[in-house]
């Protein structure tokens, strides 16, 4: 048997089963006869080729046409709404380091997305330097290059490695095109912003010895206004912050309470207050004297961003069983995102009790924002590419095997530039000097302080430069073949081996790091290496009556070395994680129709180099402080405002172990009739010793059940001064539910129809925080859904289409949070969202798509009884709108 016959290309999906999401339902041409030989085909969950596309995993198929059907602009749009994505996924929002503002993730089963392994046909996608290469940036894809995703819904760390606990993303893209192709969409939605489009170029060539294509496109949307989505204009809207554009100053009065402890008061002044933008009036001693700064009012949500994407596939012939391979992509985008005017407080100033400009004769601590000089721009550039080369061969010994021999390169580079932050040293140096009357007390007009307070700030003025870089080269090999086969019995054997060097470095400038810079978030530097030595070997065993067994085995090392700053200087750390982790299946097929099926694998995953290696930094974590907010009945509402941000240190662990867990499925696929095909699954998966980063809220929870903290810092009036946080293995989570999936297609006169629907039930997702605490269970309470689903009704009629698809998600609780005395949380309604679109094939072989998604302007629900800034939760749900949609493509 030629190995040239057992490519992808034994894949063909016909239009009418196009719509379908899973491959039980897809029509997928399986196998054909050649040369008296069935055809055996790759399939995602297994590195064996073989004849049927269902086994003892359970994979769900996206078709280029499930994605069109959905009317979503990228990939990781997509993947967003997969009711296996539970509990949502990363977007990047303004406001956050180390490029993550420009990246998206994906998180199946909710585990996090460091737990889901991204493949681009088959082989890793090259990792963010936001997140140490820990996670591949789905949102970088385009779209136009993908012809299907595949969606490994178990661990499958045996069979890909590290990282697949949750399961694994498998992208295939097109490589087979002949000819010429041009795409444009755009999209509108009903918010202010938001605008994106996307144009492609794909072209290809076939000839007897190979083919290559090319993929060209570009992207680009407009930015979000965090105004045009939040209420702000609601009574009830209170997030403001004391950093404000009118400074306010904070000190010891040299009174004393009845207690005896000293009182400390704000100073402002309040007549200024109403006559700047974005600043909340003071009257009658509201507010503790203070001027309230809006910072919603000026920040993106999500930003401006565009992107240029490449690929291009080639294969040819080189005798007629050696065949070379080339893959190679790069994706060059920009994001331009904006938080508010810098608010100095990583080191607050002080003005002495001296300074001539001083109302009140005593020191003051300074809560000041630099709106003068203008908002927190961000510029990230993030450039990434990856070439594959590799030879693909048969030899015919014995029962003919098959083999590979790769070597694959990728690099991810993300440049950051913070403009407008401030040097904490210089506005201390330069108030010091007594010529700054920040207060306005000498009685200026207002645009004189204004042109003093600009000069102030722009002497203090900083661009934060941020640059990461990941990079990884691998060379591995695999041979596999039919050991036996004789009548219902036959072995099939695969085994190979994987060699992989990265390296991860990230910096700040050294200011940042230094921690005199106000409004970054430097000082997270990482200088680390690691390399991955794998091996494997899977089998597969049918057996009479229908019975087929699958295992496979893989040990996986990791060695690496960083160098992590902290107290006692720079010190160099090395640690090896290694593991041993089987995998088995087992399938039966009592009659053709139906398929039952289990699996049982272990997973593990070693610590990114980050989460071991970073240097302390410097961070502000939202977290209401219970500690001092109940011991004073909330005197102080803003302090303890649920969205005021705490100053968090937060650095790296060189002591992390290893993540472990194992997953188990069972379920079975039923052709019900060749037209109608229904699929249940059952899963549990168990993950221990989970990396997690430690909330501001964990801290301070801790500190309140144990008395005290040496992770908390306060000052002489109890208030926070600054936490100190890290990474940490949690003790484990335990979560379980079903999957359901049903498609059935038929046939009318005026029209063929295809429904399908898949649904997602978490019966439990249970988190326990250390070894001493209980689990919770978390399904079904805020944030996380117990229900998710997606039903598309598409219907075909000569030159005709027309879909209407639906997005569900569950009713969540807010009664736990509520039980902790987290009150003003809510209850959260179902949510659905409704799209449409129809289609139009024209003679000049194209086809336009017009569309409206989110068709009722359905609003998503808040977390909160009040309205509050960025109070939905965006990973999870779609803030935009209704949006209208156009689609055009030509082929040549």
């Amino acid at each position: 048997m030629n190995s040239l016959t057992l490519t992808a290309k034994a894949v063909r999906v016909g239009l009418f089963a196009a719509a379908t999401s899973s491959i039980a339902f897809s029509g997928i041409a399986i196998a054909e006869e050649q040369s008296d030989k069935v055809e055996r085909i790759e399939v995602t969950g297994s590195r064996i080729k073989q004849v049927d596309m269902e086994t003892s995993s359970p994979v769900t198929v996206l078709s280029a046409a499930d994605i069109a059907l959905t009317g979503e602009k990228t990939v990781a749009d997509v993947l967003n709404n997969s009711s296996i994505n539970a509990f949502g996924s990363w977007r990047g929002t303004s406001g956050y380091g180390s490029g993550a503002s420009a990246t998206s993730t994906v998180n199946m089963r909710g585990l996090g997305s460091q737990a889901t392994l991204v493949l681009l046909d088959g082989r890793r996608m090259p990792g963010t330097s936001s997140s140490s290469g820990a996670e591949a940036d789905t949102s970088q894809i385009p779209l136009a290059i993908v012809e299907r995703i595949e969606i490994l819904r178990d661990g499958a760390s045996a069979v890909y490695g590290s990282d697949a606990v949750a399961g694994v993303i498998n992208i295939i893209t097109k490589k087979e095109f002949d000819g010429f192709q041009v795409d444009f969409s755009t999209e509108q939605p009903s918010v202010e912003g938001g605008d994106a489009n996307r144009f492609s170029i794909a072209a290809g060539f076939n000839s007897e010895k190979g083919n290559v294509t090319f993929t060209y496109e570009y992207y680009d949307t407009k930015a979000v206004m965090d105004r045009d989505i939040w209420n702000m204009d609601d009574p009830s809207y209170g997030d403001y912050s004391s950093f404000s554009s009118v400074p306010n100053g904070y000190y010891n009065t040299g009174e004393k309470d009845a207690d005896g402890d000293d009182i400390y008061a704000f100073y402002s002044n309040s007549e200024m207050c109403a006559d700047t933008d974005n600043v909340a009036d003071t009257t009658d001693g509201q507010n503790n004297g203070r001027c309230l700064y809006s910072y919603g009012a000026v920040t993106k949500l999500f930003g401006d961003m565009t992107r240029n994407s490449f690929m291009t596939n080639f294969n040819y012939d080189i005798t007629d069983n050696i065949r070379f391979r080339g893959r190679g992509t790069a994706s060059l985008s920009e994001t331009n995102t904006r938080y508010a005017g810098t608010p100095v407080s990583t080191n607050y100033p002080v003005m002495s009790a001296d300074n001539q400009y001083n109302p009140t004769g005593k020191d003051m601590t300074l809560y000041m924002r630099s709106v003068q000089i203008g908002e927190r721009d961000t510029l990230t550039e993030t450039n990434s590419f990856d070439i594959l080369g590799g030879f693909v061969g048969y030899a015919d010994v014995g029962n003919g095997i098959d083999w590979e021999l790769n070597a694959q390169h990728s690099a991810s580079t993300t440049n950051a530039f913070n403009y407008n932050l401030i040097n904490d040293n210089i506005i201390q140096s330069e108030i010091d000097t007594g010529n700054y009357d920040v207060f306005n007390t000498s009685g200026m007009s207002y645009a004189e302080w204004e042109q003093q307070m600009t000069a102030l700030y722009s002497a203090a003025n900083h661009t934060g430069v941020y640059q990461g870089k990941f990079d990884s080269t691998q060379i591995d090999g695999l041979a596999s073949t039919m050991l036996y086969e004789q009548g219902d019995f036959s072995l099939a054997i695969v085994g190979g081996l994987e060699y992989e060097m990265i390296n991860f470095k990230q910096t700040s400038d050294p200011e940042s790091a230094s921690g005199i810079i106000s409004g970054g978030s430097g000082g997270d530097d990482v200088d680390a290496e690691r390399t991955r030595q794998s091996a494997y070997t899977e089998i597969q065993m049918a057996l009479p009556a229908n019975f087929e067994l699958s295992a496979a085995l893989r040990y996986e090392r990791y060695e690496q070395e960083g160098t992590l700053t902290g107290a006692e200087g720079q010190v160099t750390n090395s640690s090896t994680f290694d593991a041993v982790v089987p995998k088995f299946g087992l399938s039966w097929r009592p009659v053709d129709s139906l398929l039952l099926r289990a699996s049982y694998g272990d997973s593990f995953r070693a610590p990114n180099m980050g989460e071991m290696f970073s240097s302390q930094s410097l961070s502000f974590e939202k977290a209401y402080d219970s500690v001092w907010c109940e011991a004073n009945n909330n005197s102080d509402a803003n302090y303890c405002a649920t969205g005021n941000q705490h100053k968090t240190w937060f650095g790296g662990n060189p002591n992390l172990e290893a993540e472990e867990g194992n997953s188990l499925t069972l379920g079975g696929v039923w052709n019900v009739t060749d037209a109608w095909s229904v699929e249940l699954s059952y899963y549990s998966i168990t993950y221990d010793n989970k990396i997690e980063a430690v909330s501001a809220s964990d801290v301070i929870r801790d500190e309140k059940i144990n008395g005290g903290s040496d992770f908390v810092t306060r000052g002489p009036d109890g208030k926070i001064e600054y936490l100190e946080s890290g990474y940490v293995n949690k003790a484990s989570l335990e979560t379980s539910g079903f999957d359901f999936a049903s498609s059935y297609n038929f046939e009318t006169g005026f029209g063929d129809f295809n429904l399908k629907l898949d649904v997602t039930h978490i019966l439990d997702f249970k988190e326990q925080a250390d070894a001493e605490s209980e689990k919770i269970d978390y399904s079904g309470t805020q944030d996380y859904p117990d229900w998710r689903g997606n039903f598309a009704a598409a219907w075909y009629y000569n030159d005709f289409s027309a879909a209407w698809t639906t997005v569900y998600i569950g009713s969540q609780s807010g009664a736990m949070w509520r039980d902790l005395g987290y009150d003003y949380i809510i209850d959260t309604p179902s949510y659905f969202k409704h799209n449409f679109q129809v289609g139009y094939t024209h003679d000049w072989n194209g086809t336009i798509t017009v569309g409206v998604n989110n068709l009722f302007d359905e609003k998503a629900p808040t977390w909160y009884d009040y309205a509050g800034y960025r109070d939905v939760n965006t990973n999870l749900y779609d803030v935009l709108g209704r949006t209208f949609y156009l689609r055009i493509n030509q082929k040549f």
